[in-house]
């Protein structure tokens, strides 16, 4: 399997493993027979490759429970504004603009003339509900928002959220939270154990019927924006078990949109059906090497330096994702979507250049020579690098091969630790690990991409678990500019912060960033047109998060 491509935030999960969508037996309201298939005069289905079941699919739309709650969730609940994951711009929805009064408080026009989809109108009065929802039911806060917000009023139609500390970039964080009606889960008794089997939303779409093979939603034609919106109904098979049945089934054409890694998908997906199938493999997020900065030597910034300049990272980005991506920017900035924050001080966009004999250089000042082909430091042991990552991420795997393939030619005795997911999991966040492979960046966000991974406040002690900077990277220059990015609101400001943030990734090499993982976009043109695509980057293709949002309210009839 491949892993997504992006790693823990506050937006977006974990470097989650990537399955795919397998049968396509209907349990719609209509006979949905191929992709895009005519469920009556003039209706049209779309099918997406959608959700997993452990085997079958559950029942469980709380928005609220994103481990849990069905991707078509995403189309039945709407966000105040949906933040582009490729470059961080903000799209209105349920509010019709944001501004700052100052770095600490936040205000959101909310949208006249929404309406929930039983018919009553939204208003202000249902975020100021929905975000002390939160706030009362903490487990249903998994982006945090509380930790960083003091408070929320509303006032005819402006939502005031007041920050504890400024915190100019959380506003992605909190636009993007899925909005309830107060009016239904005010007499919920435990939202957190609500599995919401009659979603009430604002989105375009309601739940239709509901199959552990298959559900499908409808249209909704009080839409605030309907006529966006062209399929009269979305259907999500059940994913099958079997990787190479999620493959074959997507090669055979049973999705109008799936998302899948696939090997040669010009011969694999393309050719099937040349005039129909296209794809789009944009970069979603940067895979890199963490390397333990709590022992020796990874705690040398020149052992670190010899490291990433003993890597040949075209070739490790080829093994790893066929050739579909490239090697990955040491400024910690996934280019070309976040182009505009480049600092232009750094030598070829930050790409670093296997270069053999500066490695030796920089090992030299970490106290290490060549001796017999092996790397030897002072106390005359040869350098040593277990590096661990889930043993079914595949692309992973494939990277971290020829990684150790490049360290032992450089002198290191370097080998591959390849457990089950959650115990990779429990060493990278406890700290108990040489080197891991692992997801950097993808949020849209340059601040929330290097606050996750750079902030101090997340290194905590080896044995005690941390969401953000398994590194444990610490340095009073880095988490001051963090802290002047969160209160920056002058483009200039936020600039200068994010170039200093780059040249410490690109000098202090705090984690080895190797290649750019994909986001893998499948479509059939055959019903629907408006695909995201290179030249039309409006968002990602992936179909599980805001981006399904995004896409049904840019998709034509064909």
């Amino acid at each position: 399997m491949r892993a997504r491509s992006y790693r823990k935030s506050a937006v977006v999960c974990t470097v989650a493993m990537l399955t795919a969508v397998g049968a396509s037996s209907c349990a719609g309201t209509g006979s949905g027979t191929a992709a895009g298939g005519s469920t009556g005069s003039g209706a049209t289905t779309l099918t997406i490759q959608g959700d997993a079941g452990n085997p079958a699919l559950v029942e469980n739309f709380n928005p609220m429970q994103p481990s849990s709650a069905m991707h078509g969730v995403n189309l039945i609940y709407e966000p105040l504004e949906i933040v582009s994951p490729i470059d961080g711009t903000f799209t209105p929805f349920l509010a019709s603009g944001y501004k700052f009064t100052d770095s600490k408080t936040l205000v959101f026009t909310i949208r006249q003339g929404v309406k929930w989809s039983d018919g009553k109108p939204f208003a202000a009065s249902d975020v100021v509900f929905t975000f002390n929802l939160l706030k009362k039911f903490p487990a249903l806060d998994g982006n945090g928002v509380w930790q960083h917000m003091s408070a929320i009023s509303a006032s005819g139609n402006d939502v005031t959220i007041t920050f504890k500390t400024p915190n100019v970039p959380f506003a992605g964080v909190i636009a993007q939270t899925p909005m309830l009606p107060e009016h239904v889960w005010s007499s919920v008794a435990d939202p957190v154990k609500f599995t919401n089997t009659k979603p009430i939303g604002t989105g375009p779409y309601t739940l239709g019927t509901f199959a552990p093979t298959q559900y499908a939603l409808k249209k909704n034609p009080g839409y605030w924006q309907a006529d966006k919106i062209v399929p009269s109904q979305v259907l999500f098979p059940a994913q099958a078990s079997n990787q190479n049945t999620n493959q074959l089934d997507v090669s055979s054409g049973k999705f109008d949109w799936a998302y899948n890694f696939l090997p040669n998908v010009k011969t694999t997906y393309v050719a099937r059906d040349p005039q129909h199938n296209i794809y789009w493999f944009p970069p979603g997020g940067t895979i890199g090497l963490y390397l333990n900065l709590t022992k020796a030597p990874y705690n040398d910034v020149n052992f670190r330096t010899g490291i990433s300049l003993s890597l040949n990272r075209p070739t490790i980005a080829n093994k790893a994702v066929n050739g579909y991506l490239g090697e990955a920017s040491m400024s910690g900035l996934i280019l070309p979507n976040l182009n505009k924050w480049l600092d232009p001080s750094l030598s070829d966009q930050g790409l670093v250049k296997q270069d053999a004999a500066a490695a030796t250089a920089a090992f030299a000042k970490a106290g290490f020579t060549k001796q017999g082909g092996k790397l030897v430091g002072k106390d005359g042991k040869q350098a040593s690098m277990s590096i661990v990552m889930p043993n079914n991420f595949s692309d992973w795997v494939a990277a971290a091969t020829e990684v150790t393939n490049e360290l032992k030619a450089i002198g290191i005795n370097a080998t591959t630790d390849l457990p089950q997911y959650a115990q990779y999991s429990t060493q990278i966040q406890s700290g108990s690990f040489n080197a891991a492979m692992g997801g950097f960046g993808g949020t849209g966000s340059p601040y929330t991409d290097f606050n996750n991974a750079l902030n101090s406040s997340f290194a905590a002690p080896v044995g005690t678990a941390t969401a953000n900077n398994f590194e444990r990277f610490k340095s009073p220059a880095v988490d001051k500019s963090l802290s002047q990015l969160a209160s920056a609101t002058d483009p200039a400001a936020q600039q200068a912060a994010t170039s200093q943030l780059q040249q410490a990734m690109f000098t202090q090499t705090p984690v080895v960033l190797l290649y750019y993982g994909g986001s893998w976009g499948l479509f059939s043109t055959k019903a629907f047109t408006g695909w995201p695509s290179a030249a039309d980057p409006y968002t990602l293709p992936a179909n599980y998060n805001n981006s399904l949002l995004t896409v049904l309210t840019h998709l034509k009839k064909s």
